[in-house]
This record gives structure tokens, sequence and C-alpha cells, in this order.
């Protein structure tokens, strides 16, 4: 196949191209990119060009059609080609007449897809308009192949029409001495001596020439033994032919420098799709560990917080024992024998004392407490919120990198709504609302804790400690026991009250204690819930980022590999060129 080495580059070079574009429309590149890649991709497309001159009968459609393997070219025992014929590929048949000396003739023949075919009349019928337009293809062609017969090579035309071209195109020229199967070898010989002196009298070049038989290669290119088939087209001399066309033209430098010239081209192209892209999978990457360490210092200031609420129960605790100490000293000192007969007979003013003394102390110290404590954790939840917005500046700072502008302004838009909200909930208005927020079921817990006695408080205490310690019959007490016996009865039920005066306090100190700590636990709970909901969009816009970002990363792999093979072949393929020449 003619310069299959420089079609299979091609190939390659449009898949990376074609791939490049789908990236490009995916990444939502600029329409000037996009642009530049279509024009890069046509530009591959472009055709050889082929010109082929000759007299009448010298073999010139014969000798396309054996190059190509198709029978595109009318070749017969009478002089067919009397005006230009430009062949080129379509999917469906048709000849269009251009002019009354030219016509296209669209073909479906796989070939013509790489070549367009100019076969021209021949040289000694050319009339002047046809040498025109001849002279007009010559320039743009990739070869211009120049036909002789072996019968009767001395056509004076011929040679006339070569020595007028330009000395430019003439290297462009290669002579094909067809029919050689109708001459001896010895007389090919000769005349291919007398062809190359003639050259150089007529035309001051000493361009390629080839002795070969088209009957010879169509056959051999027809036949299935693929031994045979070597031998027959080297006996013809197409592969000699073939082998020139390959490596000077299809192969050559200006064919292979334009594919290197597109392979470069769409490198840097890739280049920057692939530093954008890998670019905005780094900073994914960056952005979820950040957040993950976001994360993790939130944990950290959650139990730190956890631990200051551990602090302030444990103060609670403490001073509502001493408080509770101090009452029980005070019902002690009260609780004499008079005072207990007292209790026993209804009278009620100790009752009242503790309701009035003792209770208003530890509402007073208890308060004072929760309110020194709670004045300590909203100044850490403050200190919070700051810490998390200097780690959010410092993480998230902006960079000059290249991003895709869809991801980098979705990006932005995010971080600085998170910047907005930090800087408005440090501010003393939003954080009060803030904490009146969180602290919304559990106010009157923290701001007045002593209300938990107020749904049965020290006085409550007191009267059940009285009613349980008074249980017994008085009434038939007094009248069944003396005076000494109704002391010790005193006694006793002194010791009883206060004993049932422990035991409850004990137990609402602890429920108190329990229930701060429930409230106070949820209300911290869900500060840090609400702050780490800040994060949440920024988060799942990584996420999902990311994975729509997976394919275009494999696509940057792909396209990686696909665009270095490229080069390196284009390379091998230039070198080959130039060994060649």
């Amino acid at each position: 196949m003619l310069g299959e080495s420089f079609f299979q580059a091609r190939a390659d070079l449009g898949t990376a191209l074609f791939s490049l574009g789908t990236l490009a429309h995916d990444l939502h590149a600029p329409q000037e990119t996009i642009r530049t890649l279509n024009e890069l991709g046509t530009s591959l497309r472009e055709p050889f060009l082929f010109v082929v001159v000759g007299e009448v009968k010298a073999g010139k459609s014969s000798l396309l059609n054996a190059l190509f393997g198709r029978e595109f070219c009318k070749a017969d025992v009478l002089p067919m080609t009397d005006k230009i014929y430009v062949f080129k590929h379509a999917e469906q048949e048709r000849d269009v007449h251009v002019s009354p000396q030219l016509t296209e003739c669209h073909r479906t023949s796989p070939a013509l897809r790489d070549f367009n075919i100019v076969d021209t009349p021949g040289t000694n019928t050319i009339v002047p308009e046809h040498e025109a337009i001849t002279r007009q293809f010559l320039p743009l062609a990739d070869l211009c192949l120049c036909v002789f017969s072996t019968v009767n090579p001395w056509g004076a035309s011929a040679w006339e029409f070569l020595r007028h071209l330009h000395k430019t195109w003439l290297k462009k020229v290669v002579f094909v001495l067809q029919q050689r199967d109708l001459r001896s070898a010895a007389e090919v010989d000769a005349v291919l001596t007398h062809m190359r002196q003639t050259m150089l009298q007529k035309i001051g070049e000493s361009c390629p020439i080839f002795a070969v038989s088209a009957k010879q290669a169509w056959e051999a290119k027809h036949t299935e033994d693929a031994d045979a088939r070597a031998r027959m087209l080297g006996e013809s001399g197409f592969d000699a032919l073939e082998n020139h066309i390959a490596s000077s033209v299809t192969d050559g430098s200006a064919r292979t420098e334009k594919l290197g010239s597109v392979c470069r081209s769409a490198q840097v192209i890739f280049s920057e799709f692939k530093l954008q892209v890998t670019t905005a999978a780094a900073t994914l990457e960056t952005d979820l560990m950040k957040l993950r360490e976001l994360r993790a210092v939130l944990e950290e200031r959650k139990e730190q917080s956890f631990r200051q609420v551990g602090g302030m129960l444990w103060t609670i605790a403490q001073a509502s024992e001493r408080t509770q100490g101090q009452g029980e000293e005070l019902l002690r000192e009260k609780l004499t024998f008079a005072g207990t007969v007292k209790l026993m007979f209804g009278k009620r003013g100790l009752e009242k004392f503790f309701q009035t003394e003792l209770e208003n102390r530890q509402r007073e110290t208890l308060t004072k407490i929760v309110r020194e404590s709670l004045e300590l954790i909203e100044a850490d939840m403050r200190s919070v919120w700051k810490q998390v917005h200097e780690l959010m500046k410092r993480s998230f700072a902006a960079h000059d990198l290249p991003l895709l502008p869809d991801f980098a302004q979705q990006r932005t838009e995010l971080l600085n709504r998170i910047d907005l909200a930090l800087i408005g909930r440090t501010q003393g208005e939003e954080f009060q609302q803030q904490m009146q927020r969180v602290f919304a079921e559990t106010a009157s817990w923290l701001r007045l804790p002593a209300g938990v006695f107020a749904a049965g408080g020290i006085g409550a205490v007191l009267a059940g400690a009285l009613t349980k310690a008074t249980l017994l019959d008085i009434t038939g007490t007094i009248a069944g026991v003396g005076a000494l016996t109704g002391t010790v009865v005193a006694l006793t039920k002194r010791r009883k009250i206060l004993a049932e005066y422990r035991r409850q306090m004990n137990e609402k100190r602890e429920a108190m204690v329990r229930a701060i700590e429930d409230h106070l636990r949820h209300a911290v709970q869900r500060f840090y819930v609400d702050l780490a909901q800040l994060f949440q969009p920024i988060e799942a816009f990584a996420e999902a980022q990311k994975k729509l970002l997976e394919p275009s990363m494999a696509a940057v792999r792909d396209l990686d590999a696909k665009l270095t093979k490229c080069a390196a072949a284009l390379g091998g393929t230039k070198a080959s060129a130039a060994a060649g020449g």
C-alpha cells in the first residue's frame, strides 16, 4: 500500500484529534479553540494530488488503475482521455462537467479518500486550454507522473511540454516507462539510458525514472498467493515505483512535516486542557483533604466544649452539694426536741424557713455559677467561629493556577458564601442570635438552673421528708406513751427527717445535673452540626466535581499516550524519509 506508515500515522493523529475535540466540548473550551481543532482535522483529511501526463496510448490510465489496484480510470483501445479528468472520492458516483475541458469524476473507490488524481489528455493532442489547466494543477501537485511507452518513447510533444515547466515543479516529476512487458530487458535498459540522456538535454534535470508493466502489476495485485504477488510485482517494476512514491511523497518531508505541525499544535492545545483538568483534580483533592482537616478540628473543639460542659457540671454539683450540706446543718440545728415535737403536731414554720432562706441561697449560688460557665462556653464557641474562619482563609486561599472556567466560578462562589457566613456569625448580634437558636430549647435550664428545684425544690424536698417521717399514727403514739417515750419518738423522727432530706436532695441534685448535661450537650452538639453544615455545599460540590472529572482525567491519560505515540511515529517517519532521501 502506498504510504502505509504515513497513513497509519495520519489515522492515529486523526483519532487523537477527534478525542481532543470531544474533550474540548466536555470542558466547554472557547469556540476559537474548537474551531482551531476542526481546522486541524480538516487539514489532515486533505488528499494527495497526483497529476499524470504523457502522450496518447502511453498507458497513463492503466498505470493509475494498477497503482491503486482499482479501475477508476478508463483504459481502452481508443484514446478516451480527450479532456482533463479529476478523480475524487464521493459516496455516490457522478461526473460534474466543470467546463468543456475539465470534468470532476466522483468515485466510491477507497483509494480516492487519500489521493486525488488528475488524468490529462495526451501531450500530443493537448490544446492550449488543456495545457493551461494542467499547469494550474502542477503547482499544487504532490507528484507528477510523466508516462512514456516503451513502444514509442521518442515522442517530442511530451518533452516539449516538460521543457516549459518551472524548475520547481520538475522536482515533483517522476518518469515512468510503461509497458515494459512489450520489450526485452536489454531493450528496456537501452530506452532507459536514452531517456536519462534526453532528460539532461531537454530539461536540464535528472529525475527518477522507473520501467514498469501496469498489466503485470494489475495481475499481481489481484493474485491471492502472497509469494506470487511479491514475485510478480518485482517483475513488473511496480515495487520500486511504489517504494519511491511512499518514501519521497507520502512519507516525504513536506507531508510528514505537515503532520508533525498538526501534532505539535494538538499537543499545545492538549497541554492547556491537561493542566486545567489536572489542576482541577488536584484542587478537589486538596479541598477534600482540607475539609477533612476542618472536620477533625471541629471534632477536637467539640470534645473540648464537652469537657467544658463536664467541668461546668462538676462545679454545679459541688456547689449544690455544699448548699445541701449547709441546709442539712441548718436543719439539724432547727430540729431540736421542741421543734421536732412541733412538727409532729403539724407546725410548719420550719418548712417555710427552708423555702425562703435555704432555697434562695442555693438559687443565687447556682445561678452565678451557671452564668459564668455559660459565658466561658459562649466565648469558646465564638473562638471556634474565628478559628474556622482563619483556617478557611488559609486552606482555600485564591491562587493563579489555571482552572476550568465553570469549575473555578462555582468553587469561588461557594467559598465566598462560606466566608460571608463565617464573618457574619462572628459578629456580636448574629452570634447572639445563633446562641439563642442553639439554646432555645434549654434556655430556662441554662440561665436559671435552680428551676429544677422550682418544679419540686427544697421546700418540696423538706415537705416530703417530714411527711415520710411522720407516717406513724401520731395520735396513737401520744395517747399510748408518756413524756419520756415521746422524747424518744421525737429524736427518732429527727434522724429520719435528716436521712430522708439527705436522700431526696441527692436524688434532686443528680437529676438536676443530668438534666443540665443532657440539654447542654444537645445544645453544643447542635452548634457544631450547624457549623459543619456550612461546609456541606463545598464538600458536596467537590465530591460531585471529582466524579464528573473522572472521564476527563481518563481522556487526558488516553490522549497523553496517543499524542506521545503520534509524535514518536512522526519523528521516526521523518527520520526514515530523510534517510531515504
